[in-house]
Parts: structure tokens; sequence; C-alpha cells
């Protein structure tokens, strides 16, 4: 029988070991490293900087990717009727599911981590460069990256995982995040309660209390529940 932590590992490599992941983990990774080195070449010209700043830099392509990565680790094999060997193997839809659910969180943490150390290393490299360095703080910075990217792939997990489709997954994530949330601002402080934005702000600390949850209930909360019903029906 295998066990939750060993079927964890096995979704974990699923997603990494193809020649796809591997491409598509290091652009992220190079975009990573180039947005570290952009905040360099920015605090070398100022009088001091802060080495979160630097964290916080290069955590934007990992931000916006996370909920991508979300989509592909929560469709994952689901499309093709791949719970199939995990049910004949004896495992639960509910196992098999929320082992995916922990995988896609154990890939974004190992996202947060490089982004951590090329930010430390930015920040190591602004001060041979001639920066002055006015606090080695990055505790704060790397919970902000961190929320950031974790609300984001809840949110794309839960929307691929309840359409079962790679495509449709992507674009209506992309859908969410660059139009309608920008629609949604322009009609009034009130969409703040409904936008995904407002998750990721009251991430940051910068959003309402009320708007944050009621926010991440529809787009994090309800998506998660919603693909581990399908997980639960959909035949496999």
């Amino acid at each position: 029988m295998i066990t939750f932590v060993e079927l964890t590992k096995i979704e974990v490599l699923k997603r990494l070991d193809t020649a796809g992941a591997a491409a598509g983990f290091g652009v992220l990774a190079l975009l990573i490293v180039v947005c570290g080195g952009f905040s360099v070449s920015l605090i070398t010209k100022t009088s001091s900087f802060n080495a979160g700043e630097v964290i916080v830099t290069a955590g934007l392509p990992a931000a916006l990717a996370a909920s991508i990565v979300g989509v592909v680790v929560g469709v994952g094999d689901a499309s093709r009727g791949g719970e199939r060997d995990g049910l004949l193997a004896g495992l639960t839809r509910d196992a098999i599911y929320w082992g995916r659910f922990v995988a896609c969180g154990a890939i974004i943490a190992g996202v947060i981590v490089f982004t951590a150390l090329v930010g430390s290393a930015g920040a190591l490299v602004g001060v041979a460069l001639g920066g002055h360095l006015s606090s080695w703080s990055i505790g704060a910075s790397v919970l902000q990256v961190a929320a950031l990217c974790f609300s984001s792939a809840a949110f794309g997990f839960g929307i691929g995982a309840s359409l079962r489709s790679l495509a449709l997954g992507l674009v209506t994530v992309l859908g969410v995040m660059l139009v309608l949330d920008v629609v949604l601002a322009f009609l009034g402080s009130w969409t703040a309660y409904i936008r995904f934005g407002s998750v990721q702000n009251g991430m940051t600390g910068e959003g309402e209390i009320l708007a944050t949850i009621t926010s991440g209930l529809i787009w994090i909360v309800l998506p998660v529940l919603a693909g581990w019903l399908r997980t639960r029906t959909v035949a496999p």
C-alpha cells in the first residue's frame, strides 16, 4: 500500500520529471535571476537599500507563475483518466487529490527557496559593487513572496482540478487575473470583495480583512473544494 508521503513524492516527480517541466522551470529560474540582477542594477544607484527589496523584486516572476504551476498540477493527468492507476493500486480518490495538492505546495516551496537564495545572492553582489546595505532583514519579504506564491498556486490548482483541462484552466486563470480583475476594478470599490487581487493585497497587508476573506472564499476555497468534489465523482 502506498503511503500518503510516497504518493506526494510520486506526484512531485510526475510534474518535474519531463522535458516540458524542465524547460518551464528553467525559464522561470532564469526570469527570477534576471529580476534579481535588475534589482541589483537599481540598488547600486541608490544611497542605501534593504536586502528584502531584492527578494521581492526577484520573487515577482515566481508570484506570477505560481498560478500556472497550480493549474498544471491541479489538472495533472486527470484529463486522461490518470486516477485509474491510483485507484487500482488501492488509493482513495481523497488521497489522490490531496496528494496532488500537497505536491503543488512542495513545488512552490522549492521555487520560494530558490527565490530567497537568488535575492540574498543579489544583495551580496550589490554590496560588492558598492551599494550600501541598510538592513539584512529578509524575513518579512520572504513571507510576502511566499504568501503571494501559495495563494496564486492554490487558486490555479482549484481551477485546474475543477475544469480538468489544461488549456481551459490556463485561459481561466489568466482571464481572471489579467482581465476580470481589471474590469471589476472600474466598477466600484464594492468589487474588492470579489476580486482575486484582494486576496493578494490582503496577503501583503495592503487590503481589508473582510475583502481578503470573501475573495479568498470565492477564488481559493470554493475552487479547491469543487476540484475535490469533481475528483470524487468523475468516472475513472
